[in-house]
This record gives C-alpha cells, sequence and structure tokens, in this order.
C-alpha cells in the first residue's frame, strides 16, 4: 500500500546524499580552497564538515528506516532489497567512519602540522596528515561510488509475471 511512498522517500534520500557528496567535493571545496587563504580554507572546512557527516548520516537513516520495511514485507524483491541494504550500511559505516574518527584526527593533525616548532615536526605531522587526508578523500569517493550504485538500483523495474 505504501511501496511507493517508501520507494520514494528511499529515492529522495539516496539522491540528496549522493548529489551533496557530488556538490560538496566538486564545488564548495574547490571553490573555498580557490577564494580564501589555505589556512581559512581548512578553517572553514573543518567548521562544515560535522554537518556535512550529519547530513550523511540522516540519509542513511531516512533510507535505513523505508528500506527495513520494504526487504520485510516487499516479497517480490527481497534480494534487491537486501543489496540496497548492504549499500546504504557501507555508504553509512564508510560515513561515520569518516565523520567521527577520521575528521577529528585529520584535523588535529593539521593543527599540530602548524604548531610545530620545529621544521622536522612540521614534515612529519605533515605526511601523517595527507596520509589521512588522502584516505578521508578515498573514502568519501567510496561511499559517493556506492551511493550512485544504491541509487542506480532504485531503477530496477520488479518483473511481473507473465
Amino acid at each position: 500500500m505504501f511501496r511507493w511512498l517508501f520507494q520514494f522517500v528511499l529515492v529522495l534520500a539516496l539522491s540528496f546524499w549522493v548529489g551533496s557528496i557530488a556538490f560538496f567535493s566538486m564545488v564548495v571545496t574547490p571553490g573555498i580552497f580557490k577564494n580564501l587563504e589555505r589556512g581559512q580554507a581548512g578553517n572553514l572546512l573543518s567548521r562544515l564538515f560535522p554537518d556535512y557527516y550529519l547530513a550523511g548520516t540522516l540519509c542513511a537513516a531516512a533510507a535505513l528506516a523505508v528500506l527495513v520495511p520494504l526487504f520485510l514485507f516487499d516479497s517480490g524483491s527481497r534480494h534487491l532489497r537486501f543489496l540496497q541494504l548492504l549499500l546504504v550500511a557501507l555508504m553509512l559505516a564508510g560515513n561515520l567512519y569518516a565523520g567521527n574518527i577520521l575528521e577529528g584526527q585529520v584535523r588535529r593533525l593539521r593543527e599540530e602540522r602548524i604548531a610545530a616548532p620545529t621544521r622536522g615536526e612540521r614534515d612529519e605531522a605533515g605526511r601523517r596528515f595527507d596520509r589521512l587526508h588522502r584516505r578521508s578523500v578515498t573514502l568519501n569517493l567510496a561511499v559517493l561510488g556506492t551511493g550512485v550504485v544504491a541509487l542506480g538500483t532504485t531503477a530496477v523495474r520488479k518483473r511481473t509475471p507473465a
């Protein structure tokens, strides 16, 4: 009965999440670095990241809230719904890891690099920062790619028996 509404919420949540990742990564972040000094850009992004990751978590919650009933009660699509649940769970895990663990570590290393009293300590903090930053960017791209796949699964039409 409410299948169409649940499907709509799923598409909306995934679309918003994928769109926000793409927009933030391809428009907002480069624009900030283009228009602000590097330190200011880093400070601004550090303030934006908690909301960025919260938006992803809220989208995941909305998607999971409709996927669980769809999985349980939409019997003709169990394999598809399981795949969608798995993809959203992977996206959420990446989002939570990046937002709750990596983001704080990257921020601390950035501050450590800035405050380091010697060039050697600055360089070492910079190397660790770069490594974690690459991991964060890679994870963000993985969540984006998984989101595109998850969104693509919503275009699969259920076959009706002939």
